[in-house]
C-alpha cells in the first residue's frame, strides 16, 4: 500500500507537471487565452494520469470502454471538488486562500486515490480489472 502511494504521489506530480508546461506553452507559443490553456494542460494532465495511474500505479491491463469514462468521471469530480471547497472555505468562510488550497491539496489527491483504488481501477471477479 505504501508503494501503491508513492506511486500515485509520483503519477500526480508529473501530471501536474504536465498540466503546468503545457498550459504556459500553449499560453505563450499558440496565444491561447488563460482559460483555454489551462483547459489543454488539464486534459494533458489527465491523459497522462489515466494511462499513469493504470498501469504503473494501479498496475491494470487497460481496457479504455470500462476503464476511461470512470477515470473522467473520477477527474471531473476532483475538478468538483476543488471549486467547491475552494468556494465555502475562501469565499463564505472567509478563511485565507492559501489554507483552502492546503485542504484541496490533501482532500482532492485522497478522494481520487480511494476513488481510483475501489472503483476505476478496481479488479473484478474474473481476474480482470
Amino acid at each position: 500500500m505504501i508503494r501503491q502511494l508513492a506511486r500515485f504521489a509520483t503519477v500526480g506530480a508529473i501530471a501536474t507537471f504536465l498540466h503546468v508546461l503545457a498550459a504556459l506553452f500553449v499560453s505563450t507559443f499558440l496565444e491561447f487565452s488563460p482559460q483555454a490553456a489551462n483547459a489543454t494542460g488539464f486534459v494533458t494532465a489527465i491523459i497522462f494520469s489515466y494511462f499513469g495511474h493504470g498501469r504503473l500505479t494501479f498496475e491494470t491491463e487497460l481496457r479504455h470502454e470500462h476503464h476511461g469514462p470512470k477515470f473522467i468521471v473520477t477527474a471531473l469530480s476532483g475538478f468538483l471538488v476543488s471549486s467547491c471547497l475552494t468556494q465555502v472555505i475562501a469565499v463564505w468562510v472567509g478563511a485565507p486562500f492559501v489554507f483552502a488550497m492546503a485542504v484541496v491539496a490533501i482532500a482532492v489527491p485522497l478522494s481520487t486515490f480511494v476513488l481510483c483504488k475501489f472503483w476505476v481501477f478496481r479488479p473484478t471477479y474474473s481476474g480482470r480489472t
